[in-house]
């Protein structure tokens, strides 16, 4: 929704998801860490990757230890590409793990879009299969609502839908473009 209001959006799982299909290396030290069986026809099979990075916050750390500092080059990259060519007077940067990470001391501000667990819960369902159990093991290694509420500058309720979610954006827009 940022995005159509042309501010420029880094959404850093889509890049964890790119990295894993291009990043030889990256792919090389998963399989030494999760097993050879992450791999399916040449490529990461996220969900397998899933089901083992999440089983234990060992294995989770495992995970992030690999792929974060991957992730957190390519972001440096696109904000010297984007301060380069964007007229927007600020950019968003859209991460799942951004507190769990340390990712937050990068940021300005840090805006929480926080879903009841059901509906994030259906919502994971739709958009990647996975089944209960996967994501209460991801949920689990995850920072609860009450801490990331305290760490907020700006929290999006999304559990009414679209037309509310829409008019949160458009109202945080507006106040971010005006300084």
């Amino acid at each position: 929704m940022f995005a159509r209001q042309g501010i420029p959006v880094l959404d850093l799982d889509k890049v964890g998801h790119k990295l894993l299909q291009e990043d030889a290396t990256l792919q090389q030290q998963l399989m030494l860490v999760f097993g050879d069986n992450i791999l399916v026809n040449g490529n990461i099979d996220r969900k397998t990757l899933a089901h083992q990075a999440f089983q234990s916050e060992k294995h989770t750390q495992q995970l992030n230890q690999i792929m974060h500092p991957a992730i957190v080059r390519y972001e440096k990259q696109w904000r010297k590409s984007v301060t380069a060519r964007s007229k927007s007077t600020f950019a968003i940067i859209e991460a799942s793990v951004l507190i769990e990470s340390g990712g937050v001391s990068r940021m300005d501000a840090l805006i929480v879009v926080l879903a009841n667990k059901h509906i994030r819960q259906q919502r994971v369902a739709e958009r990647q299969n996975y089944d209960a159990l996967t994501f209460d093991n991801i949920i689990k290694q995850q920072t609860n609502d009450e801490v990331r509420k305290q760490q907020a500058d700006m929290v999006i309720e999304n559990n009414k839908g679209l037309t509310c979610l829409k008019e949160q954006v458009l109202h945080l827009y507006q106040k971010l473009n005006n300084g």
